[in-house]
């Protein structure tokens, strides 16, 4: 069966990549032979964008470009470029320079377009002006995936199910809630509670697995502390890929870090790098807590703490 257009061509932000953007590719792509996406930054905006948000961390082009190449990896029809938009006066203006440049894009990888998508029907005499070719509109008014990306910006946590799957991971707000006996708990509740992931205490799964056995009762020593991080590392990164806004772990490298201090009285470089380069967004230490809580106390407490991290 042949495709109504040759090829097309869609822009966008992605800013971040949601259902609408991928309905409007899907859509677009089974009309064309070949889709290209362009892919627009530009650093000042695109600062400026994060500024106005309530985003937990700034998108750069490269997460950007991942979510697109992770969300149509299997599709051997759909190229995706980035379009450098410096200098250009920031959109609804600077449509000459714009059309320019794109043309250059155009030109450097061989593309003629016979179609440009998009969602914005404002935009579509500009693109037939400075490209003379058709346009296609889809969804413009959103009944089919009513969001934008905008919308997302604003509040990413409500409109969290519009996210596209590939960009939810760098949205994940990763807790650590730390301490002993049915504080221990806390974490497994509220993983419970938000239906997403809770990564187990790997220090201690790690002693019950690895040197508590009956043949191998031994001392933690330094490379056991390097090994119980890593694992903690790749356990964290694989949890964050199927989560539900927020994943909660018993333990942080900050923690693990003075142990090993403590032990050993020196430091280790790996679990300072760690330390200090991996984030965890909330991190509550049942020593700073108000003592001799009741556990609906230190619940309840410890919930509004991380209820104010979706709001």
């Amino acid at each position: 069966m042949s495709s109504k257009y040759k090829v097309g061509l869609i822009f966008g932000k992605f800013y971040p990549l949601h259902r609408g953007h991928v309905y409007l590719i899907e859509k677009a792509v089974s009309e064309v032979d070949e889709l290209h996406i362009f892919l627009g930054c530009e650093a000042l905006r695109d600062k400026q964008l994060f500024n106005k948000s309530r985003l937990p961390k700034q998108p750069q082009v490269s997460d950007r470009f991942s979510w697109l190449k992770t969300t149509f990896k299997d599709r051997h029809n759909i190229h995706i470029h980035i379009l450098d938009e410096a200098g250009i006066d920031f959109y609804p203006n600077g449509w000459q320079d714009w059309s320019c440049r794109v043309k250059q894009l155009l030109a450097e990888h061989k593309i003629t377009p016979d179609v440009i998508f998009t969602s914005e029907p404002q935009d579509a005499k500009n693109h037939e002006h400075y490209f003379g070719c058709s346009v296609s509109i889809v969804d413009a008014d959103r009944h089919f995936m009513n969001i934008s990306a905008t919308q997302i910006r604003e509040n990413p946590y409500k409109n969290w199910s519009f996210i596209a799957r590939a960009a939810k991971p760098f949205f994940v707000k990763k807790v650590a809630i730390i301490g002993k006996n049915r504080f221990y708990d806390l974490p497994i509740q509220l993983a419970n509670i938000y239906n997403t992931q809770y990564v187990s205490n790997g220090y201690i799964n790690y002693i019950e697995r690895e040197i508590s056995i009956h043949h191998n009762k031994r001392y933690l020593n330094n490379s056991d502390y390097i090994k119980i991080a890593m694992l903690h590392v790749e356990r964290l990164a694989k949890a964050v890929e199927t989560a539900n806004k927020l994943v909660f772990t018993s333990i942080d490298f900050e923690t693990l870090a003075r142990y090993y201090n403590q032990i050993f009285e020196k430091e280790s470089d790996v679990l300072n790098a760690l330390k200090n380069s991996y984030h965890f967004d909330l991190v509550i230490h049942e020593k700073d807590l108000k003592q001799k809580c009741s556990q609906l106390e230190y619940f309840e407490t410890v919930s509004k703490k991380v209820e104010a991290l979706l709001i």
